[in-house]
């Protein structure tokens, strides 16, 4: 095996590290974008899945959001904190919590929406639009097919 002679240089333009970075640049942008608002991507994607699908429990929100158990327990207490959302314990399975997204709630990720389109055009912004389209195919398509690969694969309403 051939050793890396400039092995920085070289590991700097793997996918996995590119995509790293465009992450850490996107997580900035929505930073900046959604100050008002008040939350972050990940509180974002949370209150997305529960205006979308209605009162869930949180083994569910894991699954739709690939976000792993503790990180999702993090997200809902500091959401329920802000008063965005309310948990319940499940009156059929007391093991588990249901997460219901409120009226205050509702309205943060309404606001916060412009926010989450102004990061996604201005992370893309060097790209011409065949270029983004391109881009978000080919995304879609590694995590896909690797989806399975995750430490928290993403669960569609099939699975």
């Amino acid at each position: 095996m051939k050793k890396a002679s400039r092995p920085l240089s070289e590991s700097s333009v793997f996918p996995g590290n590119l995509l790293r970075r465009c992450h850490q640049i996107s997580v900035a942008i929505f930073q900046r974008e959604g100050r008002e608002a008040g939350l972050t991507q990940l509180q974002y994607i949370v209150l997305c899945a529960l205006e979308e699908k209605g009162t869930l429990d949180q083994s569910t929100l894991v699954g739709l959001t690939a976000l792993d158990r503790n990180t999702i327990a993090v997200v809902v207490r500091k959401l329920e904190t802000k008063h965005w959302v309310a948990r319940e314990r499940n009156p059929e399975d007391r093991r588990s919590v249901l997460v219901t997204i409120t009226e205050d709630g509702l309205a943060v990720r309404q606001q916060a929406e412009a926010a989450a389109l102004a990061t996604q055009e201005a992370l893309t912004a060097p790209l011409d639009d065949e270029e983004r389209e391109t881009l978000s195919r080919l995304l879609g398509k590694i995590a896909n097919e690797n989806n399975a690969l995750s430490r928290v694969p993403l669960k569609t309403e099939a699975d």
